[in-house]
């Protein structure tokens, strides 16, 4: 089966790859496609694929978001291979396409934050998180049971699964004890407008702490300037190894967050907005992920956090589990299979 794969953002890459070569092994032709983003193609280079770009970033104005959107759908739509199944993480891509060309597509989401509409309005099926609230949108997207298929885990597992710590990994730093902080990504669209960075505020209150710093822009590596207990890396480093080796990780956003957690590290969200993804108020809730935009209480969290040995054995299950799910979906869309040609 022809299968397309979409790839819009860094975190996607790690979540994608175990059911990448998955797909692979399973002897299904993959066409990948791509946005220019963040570090979402060099990440790509690295595990050997060579996507075609479609769009890249368009900053922080929504005006300039939508038409990016439109523009890349536009490309998509006209450029892109033919495919029999479409899938992604969020989907609003894959699923409007799909939806347009007459194809089926997968959509695997764990997030009720972001603009989600083509994705919950025109997918075929949806693989959930368990712990992923989804019952809202599924009554306003008037999507059918028999549309979601869920699973007992985070969506980190699926790559936690198969992590082994690089024995090497600390040669690339310059310190062996630290903590990490990674800032929020004030210029994405489900951040709340005038959001301002408590970053300078955790750069004073850890002064005696060493600093792994993980800038997502340019720009943000001023922040560090005059500290001599924070570096940055000039190129990416392997995320599992960083929570894997940190003391704490304190992230602006939710994904290393809940990698740190799911591995036993201590981890802080101070993501810019009393809204948080349904997975993270779950853990939240299960004590092993800490909320707060309060510098000195994130001090004293991090004083009195214990961590907790690291096991992939459970998240191993939770692969095998996904895997499963996708090999019934395309099952199932090969008896659905016709002849009628592609709509465009």
């Amino acid at each position: 089966m022809k299968i397309w794969i979409d790839i819009t953002n860094t975190p996607h890459v790690n979540t994608l790859m175990p059911i990448i070569r998955h797909l692979e092994a399973q002897g299904h032709e993959l066409i990948y496609t791509a946005r220019d983003f963040s570090e979402t193609l060099p990440l790509l280079s690295k595990h050997g694929i060579k996507p075609i770009v479609y769009g890249k970033y368009k900053g922080k104005s929504r005006v300039k978001k939508v038409m990016g959107l439109l523009q890349r759908m536009w490309m998509l739509l006209f450029d892109l291979p033919k495919f029999d199944l479409a899938f992604s993480l969020g989907g609003n891509y894959t699923s409007f396409i799909a939806w347009l060309r007459g194809k089926k597509s997968i959509v695997f989401s764990d997030n009720d934050i972001s603009f989600k509409v083509f994705s919950f309005a025109m997918g075929s099926y949806f693989i959930f998180p368990f712990y992923f609230k989804y019952q809202k949108i599924q009554n306003k997207y008037r999507i059918k049971d028999s549309q979601i298929r869920t699973f007992q885990g985070f969506k980190e597992d699926i790559y936690i699964a198969d992590f082994q710590p690089n024995p090497t990994f600390l040669n690339q730093l310059p310190f062996k004890d630290f903590i990490t902080i990674r800032p929020e990504n004030l210029k994405a669209s489900y951040v709340p407008k005038d959001s301002k960075t408590i970053v300078p505020a955790l750069f004073e209150v850890f002064k005696d702490e060493n600093i792994l710093f993980l800038p997502r822009y340019e720009e943000e590596k001023k922040l560090a300037e005059g500290y001599d207990n924070i570096w940055y890396p000039e190129h990416p480093l392997s995320g599992l190894d960083v929570c894997y080796n940190t003391k704490a990780m304190l992230t602006g956003a939710g994904t290393f967050a809940r990698e740190a957690a799911l591995l036993g590290v201590p981890a802080v969200s101070f993501f810019p907005s009393e809204v948080f993804l349904t997975v993270d108020e779950v853990m939240q809730e299960m004590g092993i992920e800490f909320k707060s935009r309060n510098a000195n209480d994130i001090k004293n969290y991090v004083a009195n956090a214990i961590k907790r040995p690291a096991s992939t054995e459970r998240s191993k299950q939770v692969l095998a589990e996904v895997l499963n799910i996708i090999d019934q979906i395309i099952i199932e869309v090969e008896k659905q299979k016709t002849n009628t040609p592609e709509k465009i």
